[in-house]
């Protein structure tokens, strides 16, 4: 709310600037969101974490079929504990067979749980370091533009307030241009 409130108050500062007998105010909006996503650096770091995301998926088959021959070992074990045609010794034997190999097939599901976490968790860094390298660079990129056009203000139309409100109300579709920073950034900046 009061982010919501800071914004608005700078918002009405500008317009009654302009109002007051500064130049015409050269206003723009644009759609983030659309520019982010036909961003070249982001379709090449969606392309990038899909591949991530397969290599770990099937690293956790792996594991998986690991866990699951161990878990087969801790049964075939077990069904040989109560095997009524064996000495007692043995049966117990066998149940003590089962009973590691039940702590190692424990141990194991530990670990994978935590390697599949810990490289989930490191996708979801790197993937958040490249976004915010993307969002960085658009930034740079509207400011250029903006002051390339000779815009003063530039509203993302795509961005919400806090209170989940569109930050641009409304906006003529004279004012958009998104399809023109898109241009710019596929044509490198130019």
């Amino acid at each position: 709310m009061q982010m919501t409130r800071t914004w608005a108050a700078g918002l009405a500062a500008v317009f009654l600037a302009a109002g007051a007998g500064a130049a015409e105010l050269k206003v723009a909006t644009v759609d983030l969101d659309k520019v982010f996503t036909a961003h070249p650096k982001t379709q090449a770091a969606e392309a990038e974490l899909k591949k991530a995301e397969e290599t770990i998926e099937a690293e956790m088959e792996t594991m998986v079929a690991e866990g699951r021959a161990l878990q087969d070992e801790v049964d075939q074990l077990r069904q040989a504990a109560r095997d009524p045609m064996l000495s007692e010794a043995a049966r117990a034997e066998r149940k003590a067979a089962a009973d590691e190999k039940l702590i190692d097939l424990q141990e194991f599901q530990l670990r994978a749980r935590r390697t599949q976490e810990t490289k989930l968790k490191r996708l979801r860094e790197q993937l958040m370091e490249q976004r915010q390298g993307i969002v960085d660079e658009l930034m740079k990129e509207v400011a250029a533009f903006a002051q390339a056009e000779g815009y003063d203000l530039v509203l993302d139309s795509s961005g919400m307030t806090m209170n989940m409100v569109p930050m641009a109300v409304y906006a003529s579709p004279e004012l958009d241009v998104t399809q023109k920073l898109i241009d710019r950034l596929q044509a490198g900046g130019k």
